[in-house]
């Protein structure tokens, strides 16, 4: 698959209970509120109106479904870190995001967004402390790359990797170019492959 042909909204749910009983492989995509998550996901399923984007970050409250492809599912969870949330709803995105990816049996990786101009903030290494709990595969994808120069994303990239000890350097996402989401198309399938051969092994 280099891209997403075909992408159908499925559902959206407020709590583990509410989640679509599906089958298939599972991928969610998560990040730190204000990383562009909704703009990543507008931009690499070539479309402009499946998650709302807006200047003001915390606005993905729910954990939204869509298939890709007739094959596999991708999951849009709420951004974490957003301080200014009251403290009832940040409870409750904190408690879906840990059900789901704690509990969802097909659940197969997950895409983590990382804001490329902000290596290692606190945010990013509470959930790299969590993540590597999970013992899940995990696709680092830096995103807003256009918001620094080439030297500079090499520069940050590098920083990423010896950070969060990452075995390849993350792909660098930019909304305002093409060839970002040709990378991931090409890094996502190298990625499913090698998750597909260890559970062969």
């Amino acid at each position: 698959m280099i891209t997403a042909k075909k992408v159908e909204f499925i559902k959206s749910a407020a709590e583990f209970k509410d989640l679509p009983k599906l089958s298939g492989e599972e991928y969610a995509v998560l990040g730190r509120s204000n990383v562009g998550k909704s703009t990543f996901f507008n931009h690499v399923l070539t479309s402009g109106t499946l998650a709302r984007v807006s200047k003001k970050p915390g606005k993905t409250t729910l954990a939204n479904f869509y298939k890709l492809n007739e094959e596999l599912f991708w999951v849009d969870l709420p951004g974490y870190g957003y301080a200014k949330a009251c403290t009832s709803e940040k409870e409750r995105w904190g408690k879906l995001i840990c059900d789901y990816c704690t509990k969802r049996d097909n659940l197969t990786g997950i895409i983590w967004l990382l804001d490329i101009r902000h290596p290692g903030v606190n945010a990013d290494m509470e959930a790299f402390h969590w993540l590597n709990e999970l013992n899940l595969p995990v696709m680092p994808v830096l995103t807003k790359g256009d918001k620094l120069s080439r030297p500079m994303q090499k520069k940050h990239s590098s920083q990423f990797r010896k950070i969060f000890g990452f075995n390849s350097d993350p792909v660098i996402y930019s909304s305002l170019e093409h060839a970002s989401r040709e990378r991931f198309w090409t890094g996502f399938q190298i990625w499913r492959q090698g998750i597909r051969g260890r559970e062969i092994v």
